[in-house]
């Protein structure tokens, strides 16, 4: 059917304009939305009038749709080599639905491009990084559903629209529910990662890095570059060197400006320092992460500690070239406990010159000739990340016994064993103490960890309470309580004091997923400090001692309402532990969503401990229901049949002419019960000829003339209704079944 409808035309125009406009939102910002907005809907709506005004077989806008399309192939192939497959797609896309407005002449073809228009939306949501993008999804929702709704009634008014406001009000806010509900109940998954090249405003460059740099990754002897620097490390260095060492300030190299610096993120890390906190402490996003699942991002790992101040020995950086922004750190086969982990980050402040990546970095995509790793496998960019810088990692992580670990390999750094001179004998003490019932290295780091997460509070007042003496026995026996550079200390050191070799670990802790864009948003409070601990062969096993941080989990949770919650609860702690306690919307309407979602989980429990109950009575009153469901044609028309009896049955004769109509009525009401259908117009006469020919009266000629007296004479004389009270008597006591087939005979024999 041709497209002519106004109205279809205009609300189609706005759902290519939002479809639009939420794509560069998602891509670039509010600004490039709104200046597509104003320049799709017009231009749709011109094309689709010009269009409109054409017949098909004659039209001079197929040829333009034709050299549309081929622009579109011919701008897709060389973007997905010089961008990504998402971003070659999306822009092929948007040319497909620029040549498909040239060719709307029918119905048809506007569902094609709604379908087109939805793709983008759906496009923009993956890569939208911001809350804000439900507006566009709203707004989405509400237009596709008016134009649907035109574009069903317009043909079938001859463009006469009977299609009240309120309806089209309703059914939108009926789909906005329906969408949301489906939203919080559907299971969020991953958003893709088609091209694994993410876009990235700046690129990095460094003359002297690339001539420094390695042509492959493995050196002559089959070592990795971090390897081969750990071996040199580990050679160049005795226990008395290192021990030596401890009091040296090493120069740092993170000399330049950021916009966001945490203390811990340098080569040395003092961690009773109150004057040295960098602007950590604060609300602000710093990074945004699309993963699978919450990682723990490393950025530096310290081996030295002097019982204040740790120290990184891992300074000189190998130098690898990349070819065409990506590398392969690694080509070794995977373990059967290997996994693989896909994520991209995108920096929304100036940062450090560390690649912050999850353990252990195999392949990496960054915007760079060159880039630096050091002795621990960290990666460095020649400069400093600036904001609107993107890049993509794959790493490698393997999982024993439902825990974590970095590395497998181990190199025997002295360091990894070293513990300050003047050592409380009391941490030595506790520590045996916890991990006497255990056997296992891997178990005794695990109860280590549990002991300080279960007995210890964190606190942030204890950063800036210098405490200007040796901080873990006073955190340990005294206060119990402390920042998380406290807790990694009191780990790694107690893990030394067995034998277990460890090493502090800092980096930012992605674990508090946005559930509205699917990012993991990281904020400055996440610039953390955990432990790495070699146990048993197995490898570096993760460990988070401080209670405040959950630690990257395995599985994430993908129920939507379950990412809401969590969100919410970090919110609030998030504002509890920077000292926020004023009322404000945000805390009322997080309070407002906690108290919901806890009345869901309420329920839902009591629902869940009913069903286990009374499953059996359940399941009966089930089948019971789906067998009276499945039997209410049959049952229905007898059911009615019997209501108008029983209705019938109060009529009193004594009323001659109340009685005649009602049964009348009756008796008409059971015809059409049965499946005859009186005609408008009929006559008594005629009527009562149908109850002749269905073998149900023989007297139509006495019935009529009581019909005609009660309708027609003026005086109504010796009115007795027994004729019309036999009648459905007889009507009745036939029954359904065979009143039916009489009817049914009827209907043939015409």
């Amino acid at each position: 059917m041709k497209l002519d409808s106004l109205k279809v035309i205009y609300w189609y125009s706005l759902v290519s304009g939002v479809a639009a406009s939420s794509l560069l939102f998602a891509y670039f910002g509010f600004f490039a939305a709104l200046i597509g907005l104003c320049t799709v809907i017009p231009a749709s709506y011109l094309i689709l009038i010009a269009v409109g005004r054409t017949e098909e077989a004659t039209s001079p806008y197929l040829k333009v749709s034709e050299q549309i399309a081929v622009i579109g192939i011919i701008t897709f192939l060389p973007l997905i080599l010089l961008a990504n497959l998402l971003v070659a797609l999306l822009v092929f896309i948007g040319f497909a639905h620029l040549a498909l407005l040239f060719q709307t002449h029918d119905y048809r073809r506007l569902y094609i491009g709604l379908v087109v228009g939805f793709t983008a939306v759906i496009a923009g949501a993956v890569e939208s990084k911001t809350g804000l993008y439900l507006l566009f999804f709203l707004a989405y929702t509400v237009t596709i559903s008016i134009t649907l709704g035109y574009a069903h009634i317009e043909p079938l008014s001859g463009n006469r629209s009977q299609w009240n406001p309120m309806d089209q009000f309703r059914t939108s806010l009926w789909l906005v529910v329906i969408a949301l509900i489906i939203y919080l109940i559907v299971p969020r998954f991953p958003a893709g990662n088609l091209g694994a090249r993410p876009g990235s405003d700046h690129f990095y460059e460094n003359s002297g890095w690339e001539s420094e740099a390695k042509q492959t990754t493995d050196s002559q002897d089959g070592q990795g570059p971090a390897e081969s620097l750990l071996n040199d490390l580990v050679k160049s260095m005795g226990l008395d060197d290192a021990a030596k060492r401890l009091n040296e300030r090493l120069p740092s190299i993170d000399s330049h400006q950021t916009t966001f610096r945490y203390r811990g993120f340098d080569h040395e890390m003092d961690i009773d320092n109150p004057d040295d906190q960098g602007d950590r402490f604060s609300n602000a996003i710093v990074a945004r992460m699309r993963a699978d699942r919450p990682l723990y991002l490393r950025a530096r790992i310290f081996d030295r500690f002097d019982g204040i101040r740790w120290y990184s020995s891992a300074q000189q950086l190998s130098k690898l070239k990349l070819a065409r922004g990506e590398i392969e750190l690694s080509t070794k086969p995977l373990s059967p406990d290997a996994v693989i982990e896909r994520y991209e980050i995108f920096i929304e402040q100036d940062l450090g010159d560390y690649i912050a990546a999850a353990a252990v970095p195999v392949k990496v995509n960054f915007p760079s000739t060159v880039i630096g790793m050091d002795a621990f496998g960290q990666l460095h960019s020649p400069g400093a990340l600036r904001e609107g810088t993107g890049y993509a990692v794959e790493s490698l992580r393997t999982i024993h016994k439902g825990r974590t670990f970095a590395e497998t390999n181990y190199v025997d750094l002295p360091n990894f064993k070293q513990l300050p001179k003047e050592l409380d004998p009391r941490i030595a003490a506790l520590a045996s103490h916890l991990t006497k019932n255990h056997t296992t290295q891997l178990e005794k780091a695990v109860a280590l960890e549990q002991h300080l997460r279960n007995q210890y509070d964190y606190d942030f007042d204890s950063i800036f309470n210098s405490q200007h003496q040796t901080p873990l026995s006073r955190f340990l026996f005294e206060t119990k309580k402390g920042h998380c550079e406290y807790f990694a200390s009191a780990l790694a050191i107690m893990l030394r004091t067995q034998g277990i070799p460890s090493r502090l670990v800092t980096g930012f802790s992605a674990t508090n997923q946005n559930p509205l864009t699917g990012y993991y948003d990281i904020y400055a409070l996440d610039g953390h400090a955990w432990v790495e601990a070699y146990v048993d062969n197995l490898g570096w096993l993760e460990l988070e001692p401080t209670a405040y941080y959950d630690g990257p989990s395995i599985n994430n949770e993908t129920l939507s309402a379950e990412q809401i919650n969590d969100y919410v609860e970090r919110q609030l702690r998030l504002q509890q532990v920077l000292g926020d306690e004023a009322i404000s919307l945000e805390m009322i309407m997080a309070g407002f969503w906690q108290a919901t979602y806890l009345g869901f989980i309420w329920f839902g429990a009591y629902l869940k401990l009913l069903f286990i109950n009374t499953w059996q009575w359940l399941m009966a009153i089930a089948l019971t229901v789906l067998s009276a469901w499945m039997l209410w044609p049959q049952i229905r028309p007898r059911w009615q049949a019997y209501l108008i009896n029983r209705r019938i049955q109060s009529i009193s004769l004594s009323m001659p002419e109340k009685a005649t109509i009602g049964y009348l009525e009756a008796i008409d009401e059971l015809l059409d019960n049965a499946g005859y259908h009186r005609l408008p117009g009929l006559t008594i006469e005629q009527y009562l000829e149908k109850l002749v020919e269905m073998d149900i009266t023989t007297k139509p000629d006495q019935l009529s003339h009581l019909f005609n007296q009660l309708h027609y004479a003026k005086v109504k004389e010796n009115l007795n209704p027994d004729g019309y009270k036999k009648l459905f008597d007889t009507l009745y006591s036939l029954g359904h079944s065979r009143l039916k087939q009489r009817i049914a005979i009827i209907s043939q024999q015409k």
